[in-house]
Formats: C-alpha cells, structure tokens, sequence
C-alpha cells in the first residue's frame, strides 16, 4: 500500500488499541500491560513514518462496479486498460513539466523516465500499487513523483463539482493531456465503473456520479492557443514572480499574467524600468478554456513588448 494508506492502517490501528485501554478498568493487569506496550509500538512506527518522507512516486488505485468482482478480481481487459491511461497521463505530465508543450502527435518525450510499475494488488475494492522502483537516494520528491502526484490533482478536479478549480487546473495543460484524461473516464463511465485515487498526501473516491462528471467535463472542454497583439499600456512586469499586467485598449481592460521564460531576468526588469505607463505593443500569447462555444477561462504570456 502506499506511505498514506501505511500511516492511516496504523493510525487507525494505535486508536483502537487505545479505545481498548481506556475502557480496561483495571489498568494494572497483564492485558493493560500487553495494550500500553503496543501503543508505544505503534505511536513509535507512526512517528518514523511520518518523519520519513515518501520521495519515490507511488500512486493506489482501487476500482469497483461492473468490471470488479468484490475484492477478488477485475476484468483483465478493463484492468490492464485502465492502468495503461493511469500511465499514459503520467507520462504526458511528466514530459510537459520536462519540455513546457507536447507536439500534436508522435513519441512522448522522456517517456522511459515516467515508467510506474505494478508492485501489488491492493484490497478494499480491487485495484494495483504503482510505484517508482529505482531509488533516488534524496530527501527531495522525484521528478516522477512530481508528476503523478501532479496527476492525482488533477484527476480530482475533474470530479469536483465547482467549475472554477477545473478551470484552473485545465488552464495549464496542453490537447495531448487533456485528450487522454478524456480516454481514462470514458473507459470509466463507458464501463460502470469507480474508482479511489490516493497517491501523496491526496485520498479521492470517485462515485459513479463523480465519475460522470468528470468524463463530460473532458468530452466538452476544449484548449484554443492564439498569438495576439495588443496596444497599450505596461502597469509593471515583475522579475521575481515573472507576472505582467497590461491595460489593453480592447474591451478586455487590463490583462495579467506569466512573462514567458524566453525573456530573461534582466529583460523584465528593462522592459519595466523603460515601458512602465507608455504607449507600447504588446505580443501576447492567449490560451484559453472552452466548453461549447463559451469561453469559461484565459490564460496570458507575455512573450515581447515594444515602444508603440
């Protein structure tokens, strides 16, 4: 199980020993004795493991519905399906976070470095341990953990049912990520089935509703990329936070956003230094979240400004 699930059976254990040896009336015999001795144990290998960070990716899944038979078995076509998008979404993050855009199509970068394998099959419904299997010696998160616990996050808003931390969270995606989220709930819903993501510090039951949910909000959601000019004027652009706002002389008003990594530190402190509240063009790249034909979010990158 994962470091999560490890910590809550054991919290869980070290409670109901202690509900036992807070009913015992006679706190002097052995069996109090035998109970005060195994919640030393247990409040001792609850304390390492929480002193211990997990720094390997390791993610838990469990499904239920249609394709599980209670905790005995799943379907292997719907099991070896589901696992394989689980990957599929981890890699494509992992290689987004690596190279800042994915192409239309073709290989996934770094996609031998996003490997997770199946270390166990996991009860409480049905489902499989994935984990990172080489060891990065480090007391900093791996790169993959990163990834899929970027992942999880994800996935679970898709579920929520609040639009606007969808929004988001979809914002920074690109269509390769988003189209294969899509293909994990369909496989989903088109199946019958739920499933418990946990993963990090994230524990997140998707019902049949929730699991609905979030495979519409992928069918209808769609990115749309635009490079466009506008006129105006620069408020200030921040080297630190790498931020930007721009009053537009279109009906959007003022626009805020990142300074995309082209421009260097030094660049964004010259461009506020000399453009700050003077007539300027700015290039800017637009991103923007869709379901149908309404725009529910914008995203701006500044990619250059010059004098007007």
């Amino acid at each position: 199980m994962s470091a999560k699930l490890e910590r809550d059976f054991v919290a869980a254990d070290l409670s109901a020993v202690e509900g036992l040896l807070g009913s015992m009336r006679n706190k002097n015999s052995l069996a109090a004795f035998g109970l005060q001795t195994r919640c030393d144990e247990l409040r001792l290998t609850l304390a390492d493991m929480i002193a211990e960070p997990e720094t390997r990716a390791s993610a838990a899944l469990f499904f239920s519905g249609r394709p599980v038979v209670a905790n005995r078995g799943i379907e292997t076509a719907f099991g070896t399906a589901v696992v394989d998008k689980f990957q599929d979404v981890v890699t494509k993050v992992f290689a987004l976070h690596q190279t800042g855009s994915l192409g239309q199509r073709g290989a996934v970068p770094g996609k031998d470095l996003a490997k997770l394998h199946i270390t166990n099959v996991v009860h409480g419904s049905f489902g499989f341990r994935l984990e990172e299997l080489v060891s990065q010696g480090t007391m900093v998160d791996s790169e993959l953990k990163t990834a899929v616990d970027e992942t999880s996050r994800l996935m679970e808003k898709f579920g929520e049912a609040d639009d606007e931390p969808f929004d988001a969270a979809v914002g920074n995606l690109d269509d390769r990520v988003l189209g294969t989220i899509r293909e994990f709930f369909d496989l989903l819903r088109n199946n019958d089935a739920a499933f418990r993501l946990v993963a990090g510090e994230l524990d997140r039951s998707f019902d049949r509703r929730a699991v609905e949910r979030a495979a519409e909000r992928a069918r209808v959601t769609t990115l749309h990329e635009d490079t466009i000019d506008f006129e105006g004027q620069l408020h200030g652009a921040l080297r630190d936070s790498r931020t930007f706002d721009y009053r537009t002389e279109t009906e959007r008003g003022v626009i805020s956003g990142k300074v995309a990594s082209e421009l260097s530190a030094d660049e964004i402190a010259r461009i506020n230094r000399e453009l700050s509240d003077k007539d300027s063009r700015a290039t800017v790249r637009v991103k923007q979240v869709r379901r149908g034909e309404k725009v529910s979010r914008e995203m701006f990158t500044l990619i250059k400004i010059e004098t007007r």
